[in-house]
């Protein structure tokens, strides 16, 4: 019998199941550029979460290095730009509930042009989905664009479960390859990606 490649196309469908649903109808972080009152789109940060815990909640925000401003269910927040990427998504994702980064140093997978996990890795996808089957305590869709034009990142996810909070990202590499990073879940390394500045490995 021929064995079904895994793919990342399978993983993905995992993480965000819970959320799809309730960001079927949201805005995307390109929306926002044009639409976000005093947002000029020339520069800084702007993206929507759509999170899933004991009720959805959406929420839509930009820096544009001068003034921040977030718009979600019951939140809105403005004032001066604080200076940092870090600092201003905690205040986008102020409505998160405290939960501590997963241990460990976390995983990457990679794959071919075609989603498909390269060879080799099968112990990661085991311990991959292993995490996946624990009790979800809640899950964030982000969408985020960077000075005007989107990250290479196909699916950018926070997952809680009881070990703690995991950052899941899905980006695009060189010649149509993909990379698929599984790591302990901090705002910090969500700055990281956002501002490009995470190393190959991860």
């Amino acid at each position: 019998m021929t064995k079904t490649p895994r793919t990342v196309h399978t993983v993905t469908t995992k993480i965000l199941k819970p959320v799809r649903a309730a960001a079927a109808g949201s805005s995307t972080a390109a929306d926002l550029i044009e639409s976000l009152p005093g947002f000029a789109g020339s520069g800084g940060v702007c993206g929507v979460a759509v999170a899933v815990f004991d009720e959805p909640w959406t929420s839509a925000f930009f820096d544009d290095r001068t003034r921040f401003g977030i718009a979600g269910d019951g939140l809105r927040l403005s004032g001066p730009s604080p200076g940092s990427v870090a600092e201003f998504l905690r205040l986008a994702l102020t409505r998160l509930p405290p939960v501590p980064p997963a241990p460990g140093e976390g995983l990457y997978l990679d794959a071919d042009e075609r989603g498909v996990l390269e060879p080799g890795q099968e112990c990661l996808v085991f311990d991959l989905l292993d995490d996946l089957r624990l009790p979800r305590l809640g899950t964030v869709q982000l969408d985020i664009a960077c000075d005007g034009s989107r990250r290479p990142w196909e699916m950018v996810a926070f997952v809680d479960d009881e070990r703690g909070r995991h950052l899941a990202v899905l980006g695009k590499r060189r010649g149509g390859h993909r990379r698929f990073w599984w790591l302990p879940g901090t705002v910090g390394r969500l700055a990281e990606f956002v501002e490009g500045r995470v190393p190959e490995h991860a």
